[in-house]
């Protein structure tokens, strides 16, 4: 049994010491079969929610930012119980609340309703926090703000992605911008359904930070098919092979994962650090997809690019 834990650890050191030094041995072609397979049932997957919540069956938790709501700001002395007993109301659906350091002031958001409903949200904030409705700001905001954001956002996306195409083309090949705009699209999809699946609130952070995923995924894919290039120049056939498919893909792994950790840590430490000093909102809003794209595009990088560059070589 000794000798079975000794010699276990010895085989992950030597593994971890042949990726640190990009020495692997990694039969990526074999890698490519299994992850077509995965990426198969991702995009059923991601077809399946994405129909479910346009039929209505699944919920997109959009702010009221998207939606349209009312706001409520007030200056009171509070507890985490009296905020947890507002946003378990059932008077109103309350999506969210804000805090801010060194002060007393505290905004409750919430979905839109009858003006009777609103009203009488607008008396149990008084008298729970012992504040005259007179000094309560109550405001209605619109969808404006959302869609403009969306809309701008949406904008700049084709105009990256025709970027893209144009630039990988010219550097590379079309079937190569081809595959960085799949691995583009697997991040963007993860995301939208991790959010989905599991209620989260979508805001214009989400969205912006939705557009910065981009350029996260598009470095590691990018490196990926210079370093790819190079190979190929070096190796002794002029396309795209085995060997020159393997041997980039287990030189740059140890660096795409590098990339990743040294990236994902410090948005993680936002995540984490921040909410538990009471710093969330708008930061965890924007972090929390950051955090979750940096890793799908070091996955989507070599796990959903290989699979189509294997498709290539046996065409």
């Amino acid at each position: 049994m000794l000798d079975f834990i000794f010699q276990l650890k010895k085989r992950i050191f030597k593994m971890i010491k042949r990726l640190f030094l990009g020495t692997t041995e990694v039969n990526f072609i074999n890698v490519g079969k299994t992850f077509y397979k995965f990426f198969i049932v991702e995009v059923i997957l991601f077809v399946s929610v994405i129909t479910l919540s346009l039929f209505g069956l699944l919920n997109v938790n959009l702010s009221v930012d998207f939606t349209g709501g009312t706001t409520y700001q007030l200056d009171a002395e509070y507890t985490d119980t009296d905020i947890e007993e507002v946003m378990s109301s059932n008077l109103l659906d309350v999506s969210r609340y804000q805090t801010f350091d060194n002060s007393n002031s505290i905004i409750f958001r919430a979905t839109e309703n009858t003006q009777e409903k609103e009203t009488e949200f607008l008396f149990y904030l008084s008298n729970k926090f012992q504040v005259p409705d007179e000094e309560i700001d109550f405001q209605r905001v619109g969808p404006t703000f959302g869609e403009e954001i969306t809309e701008k956002g949406l904008q700049a996306l084709i105009i990256f992605l025709s970027l893209v195409v144009l630039l990988i083309s010219y550097r590379y090949e079309f079937k190569y911008s081809l595959i960085a705009l799949v691995a583009l699209t697997h991040d963007l999809l993860l995301v939208f359904c991790i959010y989905v699946l599991l209620g989260l609130e979508i805001t214009p952070s989400t969205v912006i930070a939705l557009l910065t995923i981009l350029g996260y995924s598009l470095y590691d894919t990018v490196i990926l098919f210079d370093k790819l290039k190079d190979s190929i120049k070096t190796s002794k056939f002029s396309y795209l092979s085995v060997e020159s498919l393997n041997k980039t893909f287990n030189e740059v792994l140890m660096r795409s994962l590098n990339t990743s950790i040294t990236s994902a840590i410090p948005i993680a430490s936002i995540l984490f650090l921040g909410n538990y000093l009471g710093l969330s909102g708008t930061l965890t809003d924007f972090a929390l997809p950051l955090f979750i794209g940096i890793l799908s595009g070091t996955y989507s990088s070599i796990f959903v690019t290989v699979p189509f560059l294997s498709k290539i070589i046996n065409n």
